[in-house]
Formats: C-alpha cells, sequence, structure tokens
C-alpha cells in the first residue's frame, strides 16, 4: 500500500512537472493555435486585446484565462475580448469537457449561433455532455437564430460563477440562456441583465431542465411571449437567495412555470410586468414552492389583464412567509386563481394590491385556496376588496381580513355561486363597500363562518353580511359587532335567503338582521347580545378580556338537520367550552423570537418539507440526555407530544405523521417542531400540505 501511494504521489509530480503554461499572443497568435497545442493541465493567458476568432476547447482539461487570472484585477476582464465576428458561437464546448475545463477573465461578444438543427448559441455553446467552469466572464452583445443568445446548453451543465450575461438576444428562446434536455447548469453570483428573447425567456429559459441559481439578479430582461425573467416548461429549477427586478413578457413578467415545480427561497420579484397575465409569476399546470418570497410592484397591464402579483391556471402553488403588495392588474391584483387552482398560502401577507375589476387582494374563479395564517390587507377593486370567489371554495384558517375596499360588492369578501367557502378564525374589520362591508353573498353561495369575528366594517348595505338571490350564510361560535348601518342584511328582491346564527354574539340579537321578509333566520341555541369586550377594538385587537361574556360560551360539537357544523377536539380550544369569535382566551402563542430564530448549536431538520402525510424529524445530540420533542400550533397549542424521555447521543430521527393527540388528522398548514433539554431550546417551522 505504501509503495501504491508514493506511485500515485510522484505520479502527480511528474504530471506538474509537464504542465506548461502558453502565454498568447507570445507563443501563439490566436488563442485557438494555443488550444491546439496545449495538453491536460496546461494554462493558456491570453493579454489584453481583442481576439476576433470562434475557439473550441476540443475536450481539453486547460485552464483558458486572462491576466485576470493571475492578477484577480477585474480590468483585464473588459480589455480580454474574444470577438465571433458574427460568424457561429465564440465558445464551444462539445467534447463531454468537466470542471477541469475553464474559462475565466474574458469578454465574449458578437457571436451569431445558428437557427437550425444542430443548434448553437451565440456566445457559448455547451453540448454533448460538456460541464466546463466558467469563472469571472462577461458574455455580452451575442445573438442566436433560435436558442441561447448568450449561453445554450444541451445535455449540459456547465458552472458559472461571477458571470456577467448581458444584450444578448435569441429569436426563440432564452435570450440570456437557455438550457434544453436535462441541462442543470449551476449559476452562483451571476447578473442576466438587458437580455431578450423573440418568445420565451428573456433571461433563462429552462426546456426540461432544472438548473440551480445562488445569489443571481434578473434584471430588465424581456419575451415576447411568456417569462421575462424566467421561463420554466416542463423544469423544477431551485433559486436562493435571487432578484428579479424590471422584466417584462406577455406573461409572467417575472416568471412563467408551464408544467414545472420550481423552488424559491429567499427571492424578491419586484417591478415586473406582464401585457396579459402574471405580472410577477404565471403558473400553468404548475407548483412552485415559494419560501421567504417578496412578490410586490409587479403589473398586468392589458384590458384583461389578470394576476397582478401571481396568476394561477390549474395550477397549486405553496406559498410560505411570502408578502405580497402593491401589485396591479385588471382582475386579481395580488393573486389571480381559474380552473381548478389549489394554491395553499401560510404566513402570507397580501396588502395593497389593487384591481380594476373584481379581487383586489385574491380572485378565485372555479379554485379552492387553501390560507393559513394570512393577512389581507389594503387592497382594492370594483367587487371583492379583499377577496373575490366565483364558484369558489376558498379555506380560511387564523386569516385576517382588514381595511379593503370595494366600490361595488364585498369590501372584504365577495362571493358569487361559491358553494361552500370555510373560514375558521377569521377576523374581519374595517372593511368597506357599497354593498356588504365584510361580505357579500350571491347567487346561491353559501359560506359556513365558524369562531369568525367580524367587526367595525361599513357599507351602504349590509355592514357585516350582505346576502342575495338564494344565498345561505352559516355562523357557529361568532361576533358580528358594530357593522354600519346593520350587522346582516338580505336583499329585498330575488330569491330569498337564509342565515343560521348558534352560539354566537349579534350586536342587537335577531333585531340587529334586516331581511326585508326575503328570508329566513334560523335563530339557534347559545345566542347572545352583549358587548364582547375586546382588548382594544380602535386598535384592531379582537382578543377578548377575562371578563369577556364570550368566553367558553361557544360550543364544540353542533348538528343540525343532520348536518355536523362544528366539531372541535379538545387542543383546539382552552377552558370548559370553545369561545365566541377569532380569538381564544388565554392562548400564549410560542415567543417570537424562537419562532423566526432556530438555535445556531442545535439544528433541527425534517424531511420532506413541506410533508403529506408524515416527515422526518432529526437532530443530533453531543451525549445522551433527556429531551422533550412537541409539535405546537401557531395559536402556542400543543398539537402532539414526540419524545419526552432520553435520547441516545448522536443521530435521533423521529417521525411526525400529522395526528394530533387523539390520532385525528389536523389540518393543513405551519406547525412548530419545539426541541427542548437541560441545555437547548430551538424551534423550527414545518409545513403540512394536503
Amino acid at each position: 500500500m505504501k509503495k501504491q501511494i508514493m506511485c500515485i504521489f510522484f505520479l502527480v509530480l511528474i504530471i506538474g512537472a509537464f504542465a506548461t503554461t502558453i502565454y498568447i499572443p507570445e507563443d501563439y497568435a490566436t488563442i485557438q493555435e494555443g488550444i491546439n497545442a496545449s495538453e491536460d493541465g496546461d494554462e493558456i493567458i491570453v493579454s489584453p486585446g481583442t481576439y476576433i476568432e470562434n475557439i473550441n476547447l476540443a475536450g481539453k482539461a486547460i485552464i483558458l484565462g486572462s491576466l485576470f487570472y493571475t492578477t484577480q484585477d477585474t480590468s483585464y476582464i473588459s480589455q480580454t475580448i474574444i470577438d465571433g465576428n458574427q460568424d457561429g458561437s465564440v465558445v464551444t464546448f462539445e467534447s463531454e469537457e468537466d470542471s477541469t475545463s475553464v474559462l475565466i477573465g474574458f469578454t465574449i461578444t458578437n457571436g451569431q449561433g445558428v437557427g437550425s438543427y444542430p443548434y448553437t448559441g451565440g456566445g457559448i455553446t455547451c453540448i454533448n455532455y460538456s460541464c466546463p467552469s466558467l469563472e469571472n466572464v462577461t458574455i455580452m452583445d451575442n445573438s442566436a437564430g433560435w436558442y441561447g443568445g448568450g449561453i445554450y446548453c444541451e445535455s449540459s451543465s456547465p458552472s458559472l460563477e461571477n458571470v456577467t450575461i448581458t444584450g444578448n438576444s435569441a429569436g426563440e428562446h432564452g435570450g440570456g440562456i437557455c438550457c434544453c434536455f436535462n441541462s442543470n447548469p449551476s449559476l452562483v453570483n451571476c447578473l442576466f441583465w438587458n437580455n431578450s428573447a423573440g418568445y420565451n425567456g428573456g433571461g433563462i429559459c429552462c426546456l426540461s431542465s432544472s438548473p440551480s441559481l445562488e445569489s443571481v439578479t434578473i434584471t430588465d430582461n424581456s419575451a415576447g411571449t411568456a417569462g421575462g425573467g424566467i421561463h420554466c416548461e416542463s423544469s423544477n429549477p431551485i433559486l436562493d437567495n435571487v432578484t428579479i427586478t424590471g422584466n417584462s413578457a406577455s406573461f409572467g413578467g417575472g416568471i412563467c412555470c408551464s408544467s414545472s415545480n420550481p423552488s424559491l427561497d429567499n427571492v424578491t420579484i419586484t417591478g415586473n410586468s406582464a401585457e396579459d397575465d402574471g405580472g410577477g409569476v404565471y403558473c400553468w399546470r404548475s407548483r412552485p414552492i415559494l419560501m421567504n418570497v417578496t412578490i410586490t410592484d409587479n403589473l398586468a397591464t392589458c384590458d384583461e389583464s389578470r394576476g397582478g402579483g401571481i396568476y394561477c391556471n390549474d395550477s397549486s402553488p405553496i406559498l410560505e412567509d411570502v408578502t405580497i403588495t402593491d401589485n396591479f392588474a385588471i382582475t386579481g391584483g395580488g393573486i389571480h386563481c381559474i380552473s381548478n387552482s389549489r394554491p395553499s398560502l401560510a404566513n402570507v401577507i397580501i396588502s395593497g394590491n389593487s384591481a380594476f375589476d373584481h379581487g383586489g387582494g385574491i380572485y378565485c374563479w372555479c379554485s379552492s385556496p387553501s390560507l393559513m395564517n394570512v393577512t389581507i390587507t389594503n387592497n382594492s377593486a370594483e367587487r371583492g376588496g379583499g377577496i373575490y370567489c366565483w364558484g369558489s371554495s376558498p379555506s380560511f384558517e387564523n386569516v385576517t381580513i382588514s381595511d379593503n375596499s370595494a366600490v361595488d360588492y364585498g369590501g372584504g369578501i365577495n362571493c358569487y355561486y361559491s358553494c361552500s367557502p370555510s373560514l375558521m378564525n377569521v377576523t374581519i374589520s374595517g372593511n368597506s363597500a357599497d354593498y356588504g362591508g365584510g361580505i357579500t353573498c350571491i347567487n346561491y353561495s353559501y359560506p359556513i363562518l365558524e369562531n369568525v369575528t367580524i367587526m367595525g366594517n361599513s357599507a351602504d348595505y349590509g355592514g357585516g353580511i350582505y346576502c342575495v338571490d338564494s344565498s345561505s350564510t352559516i355562523l357557529m361560535n361568532c361576533i358580528l359587532w358594530n357593522n354600519s348601518p346593520q350587522e346582516v342584511e338580505f336583499h329585498d328582491d330575488y330569491l330569498p335567503n337564509t342565515i343560521t346564527i348558534a352560539y354566537s354574539d349579534i350586536d342587537g340579537g335577531e333585531e340587529g338582521i334586516e331581511t326585508y321578509d326575503n328570508g329566513t333566520v334560523n335563530w339557534l341555541d347559545g345566542n347572545i347580545d352583549a358587548d364582547p369586550l375586546f382588548v382594544d377594538a380602535e386598535l384592531g385587537d379582537y382578543h377578548l378580556t377575562e371578563n369577556s361574556p364570550c368566553i367558553d360560551t361557544g360550543i364544540a360539537y353542533f348538528e343540525y338537520e343532520g348536518y355536523v357544523l362544528v366539531d372541535l377536539s379538545e387542543d383546539e380550544y382552552w377552558g370548559i367550552a370553545p369561545d365566541m369569535g377569532a380569538y381564544e382566551y388565554g392562548m400564549v402563542a410560542i415567543e417570537e423570537e424562537e419562532i423566526i430564530i432556530e438555535n445556531e448549536k442545535l439544528k433541527i431538520e425534517n424531511y420532506p418539507n413541506p410533508f403529506n402525510p408524515e416527515t422526518q424529524i432529526t437532530f443530533n445530540l453531543p451525549e445522551a440526555e433527556y429531551v422533550n420533542l412537541s409539535v405546537y400550533n401557531l395559536k402556542g397549542q400543543l398539537v402532539k407530544l414526540l419524545a419526552d424521555e432520553i435520547l441516545p447521543a448522536g443521530k435521533n430521527s423521529l417521525i411526525w405523521n400529522g395526528r394530533n393527540a387523539t390520532g385525528r388528522k389536523v389540518s393543513s398548514g405551519v406547525y412548530l417542531v419545539r426541541f427542548k433539554s437541560s441545555n437547548e431550546i430551538a424551534t423550527k417551522k414545518i409545513m403540512l400540505i394536503k
């Protein structure tokens, strides 16, 4: 064995001894001549100047660099130019080059990619399983007839670091870079600026490929059809710490997803525009995952535009810790969902968005979004200032809908032909409209409200709830208080309406409901008319004080005419019975510091995340010790105790199957895994989706 190691050592020394440094133009007049003369392990150093040629690395494991490579002086990048003279791709990798083939410190320009098969990129072509390294390179002012104005990748995965791709164009796809047929390049600290594509992917186009982007900026790119910044088709790229800004297209100004499931973490999507749909993000039959994402100041501009922030068509994106603010479209200022879209939103803020027509915050057409721990505030539209639902069944839990406005119907929520919207632990306050300041239910809409507070909304008709044309609303464990001019009002024409109320606090009691003899009020057991004694209604704090008459006066299980309207387990409320309203008195949330800061010494991991139906939670212990590992909901309630015992040193793994202590499945949403030992406390967010 010692002899074998010594032989390998001397072999390395011999190879290093025979490695050559070639200087251009001192040793050879052209770069290609230097490449032809080189051997694996050689270095080719190119002096400043403009070299009009089209080079091919021919599979050689060499370093081809400007004086930047030896000096780290960035000025040499712009001084050392390889000019393709509009005579094909400037640099070609086609011989299965790997990361030992390195291009570093050049400006690549004036290339012209071929617009017929076999395709080539304008600046750089990587084909036939080539995976070179490109470092500190500027790729500018190149063009391609079809694919990849800056770079074209086909079944190849180059590595790009500190690369600027600017001013390139493609007749079809990928003005900056086009990734085709399982090309998965790695991009770190790169800039895509002012590139354009005739069809898709002004900055980046992914076709059956999944590149990874880290610390990348994609700005001021444009596409004639889809994906001004990025276009994904049957692709699953990973974006981490990426900024997508100022891009434009007909569909998906920032990102367009078609049958794709990209993953975005710590991404900002801002100032993008789409002529038609999806100013920020466009999704068609896709399920992107967005975590720690900001979507702001995006526009959908044409007369029938949809989805200023996000447009979803038959798609189910997952949003966690996302802010959607100040976006605009004709319909769906913040989010537009159609055709059986089922987005999942957790810890999301939707604020300051506007729509000329319907759905300032969210527009739903035949869709069923799930909202958990979401704030919808200060949005505006003609109908549905906060949310507009047509033929949809959204689910709301721990949601705040406040200070939204509509010119016509539904300041907070407008339901139209919507069968069964479900609202649980929701606050609807300070919204305004002509009809239905809080909620408007029109044409066979049947929302179910459980533990909902509707407070301080205003309208010309129906300050709290307005019902029109055979609509039926159910209220259980709710509070309707101080809405103007009435708590509930029925339209005086069209088909009669129905409202069913039990175990709720209604300002003015049954007399506070104006039916105009056009419907039925089912005034059931447990209702009261008493000041709920909020902590501070003027400041929007609708928690209950300790003397509130709404404490322990709700009901945990209730059937009416054969239907179960309420079915709460004991871990979903405190005290002898549920409270009325959105907030259970006495709930103590886990400290905010623990929610947002994970212990640096002890790292909790779980896979998969998001998950369904179970996830594996892992952590390492330096020594055997007592551990309490528990799952909490965002109210601070204990959902499931996973461990309360001495665990061994090393890696420990525990499974949570999405059930509570009684074995009952819990709802979709964000939960907190809390680790506690004698020395450490750590908390991690996990997300259950269904």
